[in-house]
């Protein structure tokens, strides 16, 4: 019988840290338009406010292109190896540099159309205030979530739109990192690991399975060549305490 993991995952740069967190709002934000209900909309709106927040720094594109060219650098190594296939190669290469040429930062910030829109604009400010979105203080968005279910996705899928090629720099970034990890099958004595990290592997992030049913989850240490781990018992209403049991797991790095 198949066995069920959950992934815990550790980048080892900002960058990474930050692509990660976009996939869970996007992930969110996907759940959300799958409920046609006012509830559903007002959550879907704030999601995509914290994803503008996050895109609006003035750096992203440019730590983008540096990642990516990282990986053209990279791959071209393999150019004529007879042990890799050209064509996938090529394939790779080719949209790396695509990429690479849709981020230049000439283009402008990532979702520019959809932060100026004026209804965007206006709410996000009352979206930092603590219950700031309700009937007495912004009326202009009572008055949007009280329209039918269909016209509110419409209006959300439509601001969407403009988050397209961040999204698909996100998901190819995360792609290359977690394609590049190697399993092995480890043992944490007494809910303790550690190891150093070889400086030649090319991964921006560690990755840790456990089984689903497990009680224990980790909290790992990450620096340049070194990984260290704690497994602590998943207890949601006591004080968290590392384990002294020996745990199995699954690393990808």
């Amino acid at each position: 019988m198949a066995v069920n993991y959950i992934y815990y995952e550790q980048p080892l740069n900002e960058l990474i840290r930050t692509c990660l967190r976009l996939e869970y709002l996007s992930k969110l934000l996907d759940y959300y338009l799958e409920i046609p209900k006012a509830g559903s909309s007002h959550a879907a709106l704030g999601t995509l406010l914290d994803i503008l927040q996050i895109l609006d720094r003035p750096d992203i594109k440019t730590k983008f292109i540096a990642e990516f060219r990282r990986y053209v650098e990279h791959f071209q190594q393999f150019k004529g190896n007879p042990d890799v296939d050209n064509r996938s190669l090529k394939l790779a290469l080719d949209e790396l540099n695509h990429l690479i040429e849709l981020l230049q930062p000439k283009y402008g910030k990532f979702g520019h159309e959809t932060r100026e829109h004026c209804f965007i604009n206006n709410a996000k400010q009352y979206f930092l205030t603590p219950g700031g979105t309700c009937n007495a203080d912004l009326p202009q968005y009572h008055y949007w979530l009280n329209l039918a279910p269909e016209k509110q996705q419409n209006y959300l899928k439509h601001w969407l739109v403009d988050l397209e090629e961040p999204y698909k720099a996100v998901r190819l970034l995360l792609k290359l990192g977690r394609d590049n990890t190697r399993e092995s099958k480890l043992v944490a004595a007494e809910g303790f690991y550690q190891t150093t990290l070889q400086p030649e592997r090319f991964c921006p992030l560690v990755r840790v399975g456990l089984e689903h049913n497990s009680s224990v989850y980790p909290l790992m240490s990450l620096g340049r060549h070194r990984l260290v781990i704690h497994f602590y018992t998943a207890s949601i209403d006591n004080k968290p305490q590392q384990t002294k049991e020996n745990i199995k797991f699954i690393l990808m790095a």
